[in-house]
């Protein structure tokens, strides 16, 4: 039978239901007892208010198409509904944090007449009992039913439009292992099931949008084919399987189909199909071209975390089948676009449309995955109107579960990063960090800089940088520099020796950093930055880490003079260092030995709270890349020295190392000597003694 579209109309007349309903009645007038197969007999007292009721939909206000007449089961009100009332006692109820981000995630709380404090997750968190059976939530949150408040009669659309409520289009689930992440999702998508097979095709109300033969998938992805089968969907076929309501819904439709001779759905180990509905749902591995072949109405990824990173600046791999974690991720969500647009119309309408959704649900590896990225992105002032970011250890969620519950317990005390990762949702920058959290202290920035550099561009293709002095240094100085032309930064550091305060102080950190494709001038970066920084703090020895040019070092010798009895004045070496070097850095460090050039407290703050991530973003701010090396070179071994963490750069944390050479007594000999013979230095007290926990 025709739909009636758009906005919802008038309730039809008695004459207009009688007419669509019963046909015969117009040949043999109203005193006739008509039998209609898939409706109620008609007799004289027959109650047409009560048939108009029963055949509106709930969520369109719209005739029902009772060619496959699905009265009888009901149609979920929300999600709370849905979770204790459609398949309440086929399934476990969720736990309390798991109906708070399903209610949240489908936009079906009004804000107006909850506690509002039960908005805010943290709140939740803190205050309320993990075990509290989530039946109860509605002590506190107006749920909204088929998408209108029951108590203030606000529809969706306004309390979205003008009171705060969000219409999430995605769901990054953070959580520890063993917190329910899949048990949730399969919820949340079986939900979403039951509410488009109960929604009339949306083709047929946005004729406009979408062609009638379009297929509707939801589609369960993980880092491999098998892994979503085991992780995804079955704990999603479980509920299928073991519900009396999908049970009676899988009759109906074979009842009709034998009825029409048609197949109206097919059901498979890997697949279920509804014919008419165009609807299809599946799992899949992480192929590009299976991801970016369907519009879907919903998308589920696990592991996300685990997916491989792009390589570069680059968001897909045309050389590889397998998706990395942004090409997957971006092409699941442009996937559902048309829906969420087709949604979004609706709910304009007044039709309480159900919602297309990507939900990420994974445990985190690094700060720099997807999943911990995709919260960030959660928390951005655009971002958080759309993305539901909840991050949460596993003892928050799981009421079964605490803090010292021996699993988690001996997990802690047997590998405290590895478990903080796995149990507490709160994954290190990179693996085995090779300088503790608690080592680079806001208190060792305080030194004002010497230097600072800006880029210049008028080579082509070529990159260069001059310095601007800003202050003199009263005491000579030893300037260290690591460099690469194409994928690392030029770096120099300076530093020296206070003989007042007995402490070594890095006066100098400049990064020239290579971007926009161009590469580094090496002969420009020597005339105009270390030559001038060497001779602007009195440098005694300039040292390379794995210097590309030994040419450069000849020339600085030569061009920073000679001392009255004809030797350089300043030394050049290249020097490779080795364990001890980065041993005794440390050292220094926990023992406030050597300061660094100062940062503000906000700015040495977002690089410890982890919300940089991308290296990049820092170009130009090179105090701040200094803190983000200092927290991401790993630990390769005991003896070996570290290495860059995955996804960072260590240029001028490897050029600070050789800062310790400072201590070397042939260096500090040069270092006071410089003091004592120079005019322009005064002279200071002589050399003190120093012992690093390495280093002899």
């Amino acid at each position: 039978m025709a739909q009636l579209k758009g906005k919802k109309k008038a309730k039809p007349s008695r004459a207009e239901m009688e007419a669509h309903f019963f046909p015969e009645l117009a040949a043999f007038g109203s005193e006739v007892e008509v039998e209609y197969e898939d409706a109620p007999k008609y007799v004289d007292d027959f109650d047409i208010v009560a048939l108009m009721d029963d055949a509106e939909d709930p969520d369109t206000g719209m005739i029902r198409d009772l060619k496959i007449d699905d009265r009888d089961l009901a149609s979920a009100k929300n999600y709370y509904d849905y979770a204790y009332n459609i398949i309440g006692k086929d399934a476990n109820p969720p736990w309390v944090i798991q109906m708070w981000t399903g209610l949240m995630l489908m936009g079906e709380v009004c804000p107006c007449c909850s506690d509002k404090r039960w908005f805010d997750l943290g709140y939740i968190v803190e205050n309320v009992d993990k075990a509290m059976p989530s039946i109860g939530i509605t002590e506190h949150m107006q749920v909204l039913e088929n998408g209108k408040c029951p108590k203030c009669k606000r529809t969706k659309h306004d309390l979205i439009t003008n009171h705060y409520l969000h219409n999430y289009q995605e769901l990054v689930n953070c959580l520890g292992q063993r917190s329910g992440k899949s048990s949730s999702a399969a919820s949340y998508c079986s939900y979403l099931t039951h509410r488009y097979l109960k929604f009339p095709k949306l083709a047929s109300l946005a004729p406009n949008s979408m062609q009638k033969s379009t297929e509707l998938t939801g589609t369960f992805v993980s880092l491999t084919f098998s892994k979503a089968e085991a992780l995804l969907w079955t704990p999603y076929m479980n509920i299928i399987d073991e519900s009396d309501w999908f049970k009676n819904y899988h009759e109906l439709l074979t009842h009709y189909g034998e009825k029409y001779g048609v197949e109206l759905f097919r059901k498979k180990d890997l697949f279920i199909k509804y014919f008419h509905k165009n609807l299809k749902f599946y799992p899949t591995h992480p192929n590009g071209p299976i991801l970016r072949g369907d519009s879907r109405i919903f998308a589920v990824i696990d592991e996300l975390g685990l997916f491989p990173l792009p390589k570069g600046n680059e968001e897909e791999d045309e050389q590889s089948s397998r998706a990395n974690a942004d090409e997957a991720h971006k092409s699941l969500t442009n996937s559902l676009a048309t829906v969420q647009s087709i949604n979004i119309d609706l709910l304009k309408e007044g039709i309480n449309a159900p919602p297309a959704l990507m939900l990420g649900v994974s445990s985190p590896i690094s700060i720099r995955d997807k999943v911990m990225r995709r919260l960030g992105d959660a928390k951005t002032p655009e971002g958080e109107k759309y993305i539901l970011g909840i991050q949460l250890p596993t003892w928050k969620v799981n009421p079964t579960l605490h803090r010292d519950t021996p699993l988690i317990a001996l997990a802690y005390a047997t590998n405290p990063e590895k478990a903080e990762r796995d149990f507490g949702a709160n994954p290190p920058r990179v693996h085995s960090a090779f300088i503790g959290r608690s080592t680079v202290k806001f208190e060792l920035f305080d030194q004002i800089p010497t230097h600072e550099m800006t880029y210049c561009y008028d080579q082509p293709g070529m990159l260069y940088a001059k310095v601007q002095k800003l202050r003199a240094c009263p005491f000579p100085s030893v300037v260290t520099i690591d460099a690469g032309s194409v994928n690392n930064s030029f770096c120099l550091t300076a530093a020296h020796y206070n003989f007042d305060t007995h402490q070594t102080e890095v006066s100098t950190v400049l990064e020239c950093m290579p971007h926009e494709g161009r590469k580094i001038d090496f002969n420009k970066m020597y005339q105009q930055v270390i030559l001038p920084v060497c001779k602007d703090l009195h440098a005694v020895c300039l040292l390379a880490d794995q210097w590309q040019s030994l040419d450069i070092l000849h020339r600085a010798m030569e061009d920073m003079g000679k001392l009255v009895d004809g030797k350089p004045r300043c030394l050049t070496k290249q020097f490779s260092p080795r364990r001890k070097h980065f041993d005794v850095l440390v050292a220094m460090m926990e023992s406030m030995n050597m300061h660094f050039p100062r940062i503000s407290k906000e700015q040495f703050e977002a690089v410890l709270d982890g919300s940089v991530i991308d290296f990049r973003l820092l170009n130009g701010k090179p105090i701040q890349h200094l803190v983000l090396q200092m927290l991401t070179v790993r630990e390769l071994g005991p003896t070996q020295c570290p290495g860059k963490g995955e996804g960072f750069t260590d240029d001028i944390f490897r050029a600070l190392v050789l800062q310790v050479l400072v201590h070397e007594p042939k260096i500090m000999e040069r270092l006071k000597n410089a003091v004592l013979v120079d005019d322009t230095l005064r002279p200071k007290m002589p050399m003190p003694a120093f012992a690093g926990r390495s280093m002899r």
